[in-house]
């Protein structure tokens, strides 16, 4: 019997992982492009409150 499972990531060792390996791989083009929309980036990350998350779970199962 196998066994599927989705290992959870949190955004603090995704970044510090990202910092490590990320930028090793980078040509010069690709740095100057991730540094240019790197602040738009910035914004595109959200933290929703606990109440959104659990009302979101919460509709989920109702669809079940």
């Amino acid at each position: 019997m196998d066994e599927t499972f989705t290992k959870t990531l949190n955004g603090s060792a995704n970044q510090a992982l990202m910092n490590e390996n990320g930028q090793e791989n980078l040509d010069a083009d690709e740095v100057i492009f991730y540094n240019s929309i790197r602040a738009d980036l910035d914004l595109l990350n959200k933290k929703p409150k606990v109440q959104t998350i659990h009302q979101i779970l919460d509709y989920s199962k109702s669809l079940r």
